[in-house]
């Protein structure tokens, strides 16, 4: 089985990402096959609103470093998502990602503008945030998030990490990182 492991984070050894490790790293001990983007060190541009996507092609025409991850996303069983929480939002460089999905739905013009996906519906994603604020804060952001995934027809898992310490990328993750684990043995001890 393969996972697309989307890390958003700055930081390559922030919270995020060591969730988001725990989580691939226990499905490949299950045999799962792991494409790993760490967004922060890739060169590319935001969606640039042309609309080729939608009106001569079925995929985003702009060729950068993200080509691969839009890619990986419509080949992978399995897409992990990860980001920190900043300014009450996924990271900046998670966001333009985000936005470069508008490639992977189909508009129908004629209809009030309904989509449907181009991604094969019925597979996982692992939506992994991590915070400063307590829980109840920026729940807003997984709603949000949630409505674009199960758009594309993903079959969305959520873990957050909340209340951590501000400026520790070390911080303690540990109960995010066995939710984490835990999911990976369900998804992945069967197959």
């Amino acid at each position: 089985m393969k996972i697309i492991n989307i890390l958003g984070s700055p930081r390559k050894k922030g919270t995020s990402t060591r969730i988001a490790k725990s989580f691939t790293d226990a499905a490949e001990g299950f045999g799962a096959e792991i494409d790993n983007f760490y967004l922060n060190g890739m060169d590319y541009s935001g969606c640039q609103a042309c609309e080729q996507c939608h009106s001569k092609l079925d995929h985003c025409v702009l060729q950068d470093d993200l080509t691969a991850v839009l890619n990986g996303m419509r080949t992978a069983e399995v897409a992990v998502f990860s980001s920190p929480v900043y300014m009450g939002d996924v990271s900046g460089q998670f966001k333009q990602l985000l936005d470069r999905t508008w490639s992977h739905v189909s508009v129908d013009h004629e209809n009030d503008g309904a989509f449907t996906s181009r991604i094969t519906k019925g597979k996982t994603a692992i939506f992994i945030l991590c915070q400063v604020d307590v829980e109840k804060r920026h729940a807003d952001i997984v709603e949000r998030y949630t409505e674009f995934f199960e758009s594309f027809g993903y079959d969305l898992k959520v873990i957050r990490a909340t209340g951590l310490k501000s400026g520790a990328p070390d911080g303690d993750v540990s109960t995010a990182q066995k939710k984490a684990i835990e999911l990976a043995h369900e998804l992945f001890r069967n197959n």
